[in-house]
């Protein structure tokens, strides 16, 4: 009967070692959370932020895999996302952060290099994961740029840090793993029967703190900017949004500043037009660039909306030397300058409509071209015609170049689009034909 008893007993022992084999336990700690006491606190009256880009860099996502336990994920910063830290951002600073497309808007670059002491993890392969005496831990240090942007360039250009700790052991044939590893803590995480298979209370843990850590370092960096600058530039991109009437209906416009040529400096200002009243990452009807910065001074470029029907143009005012408001009005005459070259990139739709707007121009705006026009004037336009058809014959060739090759190379290619801007080049050449025939006799009857 004892040694029935003795075998049950050694018989338990053995399951629940089995139970608990691949113990471990995790501890993980920052030098930087949300402080609760600022919760309420505002940077200037009225102004809040909006965290709309985020990139995260990390030189390693996990410890080694070359250990007898395998590899850990040690990366939740990269597991974070701009909206992800937005909401969380604006739970923790309501007064900081919101979602309003009036907020300013925030972009942060993060770069996190790690240091590791993996002994512990060695000591425990010596000792065939059965005692756990020295913790392993890997520190990660990260680097959080904070940018903010206004129609004069840079308002916050600050960098903070923090640095992650994460120390761990674990145990491969007994349950000692599950003694909690030594040290301060924000978060620890216990694993029984596979460490590699950590529990919810490490993945999702670990992530809200660092999201904590990078909400902590943008709000230190927007209150070490001069609050009367961010004023400014909230008061600023409120007064650039506004509802407008085109041809009978009713848009929302936004006049935009963007940095083409870098990050110092914008350099292009563009029209942004929605239905309704914007919000972050709401579908847009149309954009156009309506200025541009040339030499240390901004010149207004006239751009046409295809979502209108008719035929309506975009531009900007100037005041103070700067794009402060967006100007839209209905061309009843389409100006030849405007579209004699295509430009770059430009999709088979759109020179599609631009030969539809040549049309125009040759049946409404020529006339009064000719009469009130000078010789001299005609005559760029004459050269401009003729070297703007010189690279429609081009491009025409080249289509058909790729349709043949594809048409030889067989495998079922689709040459549709090759065949489009082939047809819609020599389609614009033969518009511009009677309108270079035109100009040129208007050349010739004032005598040049």
């Amino acid at each position: 009967m004892i040694k029935k008893k003795m075998i049950q007993s050694i018989l338990a022992i053995f399951a629940v070692v089995f139970v608990l084999d691949g113990c471990g336990s995790m501890r993980v700690a920052t030098t930087l959370k949300t402080d609760p006491g600022m919760r309420e606190q505002q940077v200037a009256d009225g102004v809040k932020l909006f965290i709309g880009q985020f990139n995260a860099r990390q030189d390693r996502k996990k410890t080694s895999d070359k250990l007898m336990f395998g590899s850990i994920d040690i990366a939740p910063v990269t597991a974070v996302n701009a909206p992800v830290l937005q909401e969380h951002a604006t739970d923790v600073y309501p007064r900081l952060f919101g979602n309003d497309f009036a907020d300013l808007p925030v972009s942060l670059d993060v770069d996190c290099k790690c240091s590791n002491y993996e002994w512990g993890e060695w000591f425990q392969v010596i000792t065939y994961g059965t005692v756990p005496l020295f913790p392993a831990w890997i520190n990660i240090d990260c680097k959080v740029h904070t940018w903010v942007w206004g129609e004069d360039g840079c308002v916050v250009n600050e960098t903070d840090s923090f640095t992650q700790k994460f120390s761990w052991w674990r145990t491969f044939y007994t349950p000692l793993g599950i003694l909690p590893v030594p040290g301060f803590s924000n978060l620890r995480a216990t694993s029984y029967g596979g460490f590699l298979s950590l529990n919810d209370t490490y993945r999702v843990g670990s992530k809200k703190l660092a999201m904590d850590s990078l909400t902590e370092a943008v709000a230190r960096s927007i209150r070490q900017t001069n609050p009367a600058k961010l004023k400014e530039a909230s008061e600023s991109r409120k007064t650039r949004i506004r509802q407008v009437d085109i041809n009978g209906q009713t848009f929302w416009s936004f006049l935009g500043f963007g940095f083409s040529k870098g990050k110092n400096q914008p350099d292009m200002a563009s029209l942004f037009l929605y239905r309704e009243y914007p919000t972050w990452g709401a579908k847009l009807v149309e954009q156009v660039v309506v200025a541009r910065l040339k030499d240390g001074r901004w010149r207004p470029a006239t751009s046409y909306l295809r979502s209108i029907k008719e035929l309506t143009a975009a531009g900007v005012l100037l005041v103070d030397g700067k794009p402060s408001k967006v100007v839209i009005k209905k061309v009843a005459e389409p100006p030849l300058e405007d579209f004699i070259e295509l430009r770059n990139n430009l999709t088979i739709d759109n020179i599609r409509w631009s030969n539809g707007i040549l049309v125009e121009v040759k049946n409404r705006t020529l006339p009064r071209l000719m009469r009130e026009r000078n010789p001299e004037y005609l005559i760029n336009l004459v050269t401009r015609i003729e070297k703007a058809v010189l690279n429609l014959n081009e491009q025409a060739q080249m289509a058909d170049s790729r349709v043949q090759e594809m048409v030889v190379e067989g495998k079922g290619a689709d040459t549709t689009q090759a065949n489009e801007l082939s047809v819609l080049c020599r389609q614009r050449i033969a518009i511009f034909k009677p309108i270079l025939a035109a100009l040129k006799q208007a050349v010739a009857a004032r005598g040049r």
